[in-house]
């Protein structure tokens, strides 16, 4: 997949393009279908899919008072989607001012001038322009009156829940991650890049890879067992989500992941670290020998977890 920032670098590189249009943060089941649609489709058409999403969340931009987490970060938005077999994906810049367009507008500049689409795609919740003026009765009009095709999908659900980003961040903020994964069609996961902590854990006896959250939202503070993906490889550990209170506590989250019979260098790689199940929450401890006993019983407790789940 091809990654574009900015409509001038895409005009004319995708013939017959049908395009799929959203934020899609965190790509959950439902995004997944919307992008398997333009996918499909251009197959039919013989054309290309793209992928049109929007850096920073428009959220951030127009109500940066909520403070809304994010269920992936940009980088790792790119790779989920990447994995859908889509040939190029756009990123466009979100501002006030593109805010402001009128529909028409945003269809002229961020359509037809650099794709010419043969269809687009969009959620049944899909609203664009100033205002949100545009609404899927707008944009199938100007599609007719522009030769395109506008399909708008009704949202996915699940039993009597919709597949939203929405609820798939309340579901982990509380900690169910088996909930929040049946509507992520994943485990609840996070992107990072290994970073140089104080290299307490290795003196410990429990060497830790330490990612820096990137404003995602997160399960709540505690141990999990976790499954770490590096490149095309897959690894068992265990992870902590906290402020390590029984050392120099902190206000910033940390995590720290802890593989199991793994002995390479990760500092600078990137990993992807799946929650899977927790084990318990974080404690205070008043000694090392107390910090490590605990520490031994979570990864005998964790190694007999995925044993069990065959995971």
């Amino acid at each position: 997949m091809k990654i574009f920032y900015g409509i001038q670098t895409v005009v004319g590189k995708f013939p017959n393009a049908v395009v799929a249009i959203g934020v899609f943060d965190g790509v959950h089941l439902g995004h997944q279908l919307l992008i398997h649609k333009a996918v499909a489709r251009a197959k039919a058409l013989g054309g290309t899919a793209i992928v049109m999403t929007f850096n920073p969340h428009p959220v951030h931009v127009l109500r940066p008072e909520n403070h809304l987490p994010l269920l992936a970060s940009l980088d790792f938005r790119l790779k989920l989607i990447a994995s859908l077999g889509v040939d190029g994906t756009l990123v466009v810049r979100f501002t006030k001012k593109f805010s402001s367009l009128a529909p028409e507008q945003f269809i002229s500049q961020y359509l037809l001038r650099p794709f010419s689409p043969r269809e687009v795609i969009v959620g049944d919740d899909f609203r664009f322009g100033q205002n949100r003026a545009g609404t899927i009765a707008v944009f199938k009009n100007v599609g007719e009156n522009n030769g395109f095709k506008v399909v708008s999908l009704k949202t996915q659900s699940q039993g009597h829940k919709r597949f939203s980003s929405t609820a798939a961040r309340d579901w982990i903020a509380v900690g169910h991650l088996k909930k929040a994964a049946a509507i992520l069609g994943r485990p609840v996961s996070l992107l990072g890049r290994v970073v140089k902590g104080d290299q307490r854990g290795r003196t410990l006896g429990y060497p830790t890879a330490n990612i820096i959250p990137a404003g995602e939202i997160l399960p709540p503070q505690g141990v999990y067992c976790v499954r770490v993906r590096k490149g095309l490889r897959t690894f068992h550990g265990m992870a902590n989500i906290g402020v390590r209170p029984s050392f120099h506590k902190t206000d910033r989250l940390n995590i720290e992941i802890h593989i199991f019979d793994f002995k390479e260098k990760l500092y600078g790689a990137e990993i992807i670290v799946e929650f899977l199940h927790k084990i318990r929450n974080e404690l205070y401890f008043s000694s090392t020998l107390d910090l490590v006993a605990r520490l031994k019983k979570d990864e005998i407790f964790s190694r007999a977890w995925f044993a069990r789940n065959k995971i």
